[in-house]
C-alpha cells in the first residue's frame, strides 16, 4: 500500500482481543505504543477495591461514565487520547497552533500527526462508535477491526473478568452496539481472533506488513 497512515485504532466488542492484538503490535514493532480510549474509565472503575458496592459492577460503572463523558462532548474521550500523542510531538518541535482557525488548525495537525508517526506507531484501543471511527478516520488513522466467535467470546470474558461482572455487562448498551456494524462494514481490515495468540500475531504483522507500518 503506498498510503502512509498516522497510526492504528483498534475496534472490537468485548472479549475480542482488542489488548492483545496491540501489545502483540508492540512486539513486532519497537517504536508502538499503545492508548487506550477507556482509560479514564477504566481508572474509575478501580473503585471496587475498597467499596464492595460496585465489585461485579464496575464495567456499569465504565459504561455509565463513557456516557456522562460524552453528554459533554461526543469526541472528548478521543479527544484526550489525541493529545496524550500530540503532546509528545509539541514537546519535541515546539509547536503552538493557538493562534490557527478551525480549517487552518486542523491541517496544521495532520501534518504534525504525520510527523510524531516517524517517531513512534500510536496503537489506539477501544474504538466503539460510528462517532469514534469518523473521529480516526479523519485523523488518517488505519481502522482495524478484531471480531471473534461468541463463545470464544464470552469464555475469555468469563476468564478475565469473572462471571458477575459478565452477567453485569451489556453487549447492547450504547458503546457496544455500533461495534458488531463497524466490524462487518467500515474497518480498512478485519482480523479473526478464535485462533492462538501465535495466530493472531501472524495476522497482526501480515497488516502491518501491507500498511507500510
Amino acid at each position: 500500500m503506498d498510503k502512509i497512515y498516522n497510526g492504528i485504532v483498534i475496534f472490537g466488542e468485548m472479549g475480542a482481543g482488542k489488548d492483545a492484538l496491540a501489545e502483540l503490535i508492540c512486539k513486532l514493532r519497537e517504536k508502538a505504543k499503545i492508548y487506550k480510549i477507556s482509560v479514564l474509565c477504566r481508572e474509575m472503575m478501580k473503585v471496587s477495591k475498597v467499596n464492595p458496592m460496585w465489585r461485579g459492577k464496575e464495567r456499569y460503572i465504565g459504561q455509565t461514565l463513557a456516557d456522562r463523558i460524552r453528554d459533554l462532548d461526543i469526541d472528548i474521550m478521543c479527544d484526550y487520547i489525541l493529545t496524550l500523542i500530540y503532546e509528545k510531538g509539541q514537546r519535541k518541535y515546539g509547536w503552538d497552533n493557538s493562534h490557527l482557525k478551525v480549517e487552518d488548525f486542523n491541517n496544521a495537525l495532520l501534518e504534525q500527526l504525520s510527523v510524531i508517526r516517524n517517531d513512534e506507531l500510536s496503537i489506539v484501543v477501544g474504538g466503539r462508535t460510528i462517532t469514534d471511527l469518523n473521529y480516526w478516520r479523519n485523523k488518517n488513522y488505519l481502522i482495524v477491526g478484531i471480531k471473534v466467535s461468541e463463545e470464544v467470546r464470552k469464555d475469555r470474558l468469563i476468564s478475565r473478568d469473572g462471571q458477575e461482572m459478565v452477567k453485569n455487562s451489556s453487549s447492547q448498551h450504547n458503546t457496544e452496539i455500533d461495534v458488531p456494524y463497524i466490524i462487518s462494514n467500515l474497518c480498512h481490515e478485519v482480523i479473526l481472533n478464535d485462533g492462538t495468540l501465535e495466530d493472531l500475531k501472524d495476522s497482526a504483522e501480515k497488516v502491518l506488513l501491507k500498511y507500510n507500518f
